[in-house]
């Protein structure tokens, strides 16, 4: 398969991945914030949730998009996947104004357009290399010490806080372990593409994964507990995309623009990117408003 094909396929299943992503998270915000009380901790809310057959709707979208991610990123590389993941916001906010026949006013489009934008000006200027498909043991210990460290001072932090502040602090100590998540699964779905379903399970790639899943989901369950949507997942899709780009320029050996100049053009999509993002954010109330009681209208999930 030639490289153009690669891109096509990593770019659809990202996009689709997003889209899948977005949906997965306004569920599991409804759902939490029925079902939580302040005085009940995230792991406790688990088994209540998981009474609630949209918030497993919910789980299965996201499991569905993470199926998604893992294609992409056995095509392409984790600096291509990570930033078009991340614009799973705008498919949230589409999609939650559809559920609830509210429209997008002109803030909200160009919201959207902003992180159509800047994405698609990283990924046109100076496209990421492919970079190497597993790193040497040091590296990976390095990427999960440092991910574990940033996690648990943001996740402590923001238990003690409380409030908007502490769920964004939770927010983005989910999006670490997002970010270091999907570089664990560029490298097993490599692994399975390469070597076979038998040495890739074999590997210590889906333990990695496993606990990685299990600490990334009760991270953001809290922070969807601890307040509005628009405290958190902006937050998660600021924090994830950065988070992959430096494991993957890190551990992977993948690398951005080759000039100075492409460089800065990069940044400044990022940066139009990352605007995007806090201006949709206010907007984010919207999925609270419309599906936190339940009556997001005849569209709505059955």
């Amino acid at each position: 398969m030639n490289a153009a094909a690669e891109f096509v396929i990593a770019v659809s299943a990202a996009l689709a991945a997003a889209c899948s992503f977005g949906a997965g998270a306004a569920l599991q915000h409804q759902q939490a914030h029925q079902a939580a009380t302040a005085s009940v901790p995230a792991f406790r809310l688990l088994p209540r949730l998981a009474r609630r057959p949209r918030w497993l709707a919910g789980i299965a979208l996201a499991a569905a998009a993470y199926g998604l991610q893992a294609i992409a990123l056995a095509f392409g590389p984790l600096a291509l996947v990570a930033p078009v993941v991340a614009t799973d916001l705008v498919f949230a906010l589409v999609l939650a104004a559809w559920w609830s026949r509210q429209p997008l006013h002109g803030r909200d489009w160009t919201g959207c357009g902003l992180v159509a934008a800047g994405v698609a000006s990283f990924l046109a200027t100076s496209p990421p290399s492919p970079g190497r498909s597993d790193a040497p043991a040091g590296e990976w210990l390095s990427a999960f010490g440092a991910v574990a460290l940033i996690a648990a001072l943001a996740a402590g932090a923001g238990m003690v806080r409380g409030g908007v502040l502490g769920a964004g602090l939770l927010a983005g100590a989910a999006g670490v372990i997002f970010g270091l998540t999907a570089a664990v699964t560029l490298s097993f779905t490599r692994l399975l593409r390469d070597a076979g379903i038998g040495p890739a399970l074999g590997s210590w790639q889906p333990w990695a994964l496993a606990s990685l899943g299990g600490a990334g989901l009760i991270a953001s369950l809290s922070a969807y507990q601890a307040g509005a949507l628009a405290a958190s997942l902006p937050i998660i899709d600021t924090v994830k995309p950065i988070s992959g780009v430096v494991i993957g320029t890190v551990v992977f050996g993948e690398r951005l623009a080759d000039s100075a100049g492409g460089l800065a053009i990069q940044l400044g999509a990022a940066a139009v990117a990352v605007a995007g993002i806090a201006l949709l954010s206010p907007s984010a109330m919207t999925i609270r408003a419309a599906t936190a009681d339940g009556t997001g209208g005849p569209n709505r999930p059955g």
